[in-house]
């Protein structure tokens, strides 16, 4: 029953991980001894009365957390958890941000090595000053928790499975972009392509069109597979992540191919061409748009690179989460 299984899903959450399954078989066959002992009743009323009388998934998990003395006890850790995850989210979006302003402003090229060890050097200090708060918050005894509200089974989360829903507002929006973006390139693209049309030329596009149109393609052709399908699953998140990577190489080729081109006409960084705003003449303009350019590509490549972490880490989290509790819930 999805109901109780979702349950399970919100007590597993905050059981350790070592006893998780042990503890969440025993609280599914709980379940179901009483449903069994009140006439089989399994329609959703009777679950809801069960669950309630269980209680709230946080209050049972921490029932099963050893008496004694933490640095921080099962109370905070919940929001613990959450605080360090934005953290380490802030975190690691400063270093992008940095790293993109340097390619976008100073013309510096990815060093990959370097960059990923220095967001990775950002990450232990921060997890440190978060420790240290939280176990000052447990020295002096403080409840983060708000005031108990009447627990409701119904609004527990859905199952995080391979089958999650597409939001499909989303997804349209995507594609209606996807499409804008191509026409307009296309548009430059034809005929003598973005050397011939437009406000500046770009030889560099104009030499790798190909590949943009086909980086789009895709990932228009995925989209609407998406909104067709309506739901995601481990096969349309590796396409994704597929995509994502494809993208990604084509973006990095773009992005070199600008600044290998500003590099031969003197300008290394977003302020060298702004200077070019003193005296506008055709190859001022095309500087200042090929600076534009490499700024756009730097945002869109770190953009890309999150989404396909982000595809990444939910197919782990399905695969560790969700199948431990339906196997549970077979079991029982």
């Amino acid at each position: 029953m999805e109901l109780i299984e979702r349950y399970l899903q919100a007590i597993g959450r905050n059981l350790p991980r070592n006893q998780r399954a042990d503890i969440l078989s025993e609280l599914h066959s709980a379940l179901m001894d009483t449903l069994d002992a009140r006439g089989g009743d399994t329609s959703e009323e009777s679950v809801v009365q069960v669950i309630k009388e269980m209680g709230p998934p946080q209050k049972v998990a921490s029932s099963y957390h050893a008496e004694g003395q933490y640095l921080i006890g099962p109370a905070l850790y919940p929001t613990f958890k959450l605080v360090l995850g934005i953290v380490f989210t802030a975190v690691i979006g400063a270093q992008l941000l940095a790293i993109m302003l340097a390619v976008g402003l100073s013309g510096e090229t990815f060093s990959l090595p370097e960059d990923f060890l220095g967001i990775i050097n950002g990450l232990p200090s921060a997890l440190g000053m978060v420790v240290i708060v939280f176990a000052l918050l447990q020295y002096f005894g403080v409840n983060t928790e708000k005031e108990e509200e009447a627990f409701d089974p119904r609004k527990l989360p859905a199952l995080e499975g391979e089958d999650e829903p597409v939001k499909r507002g989303e997804q349209i929006f995507s594609i209606v972009m996807e499409v804008v973006l191509l026409a307009i390139l296309s548009q430059f693209a034809l005929g003598d392509g973005f050397i011939q049309r437009g406000l500046f030329e770009n030889p560099v596009l104009n030499q790798y069109f190909f590949w943009v149109a086909l980086s789009f393609a895709v990932s228009i052709m995925l989209d609407i597979w998406l909104l067709w399908k309506g739901r995601w699953q481990t096969s349309t998140r590796l396409a994704r992540i597929g995509a994502d990577v494809f993208s990604m190489i084509v973006l990095y080729v773009l992005l070199q191919g600008h600044i290998a081109w500003l590099a031969e006409v003197g300008v290394t960084g977003f302020l060298d061409s702004l200077d070019q705003l003193s005296q506008i003449t055709e190859q001022t303009t095309q500087i200042i748009g090929m600076a534009a350019f490499r700024m756009a590509l730097t945002i869109a490549f770190i953009v890309t690179a999150i989404e396909m972490v982000v595809q990444v880490y939910r197919i782990i989290k399905a695969g560790l989460k969700v199948n431990e509790v339906k196997q549970i819930g077979m079991a029982g």
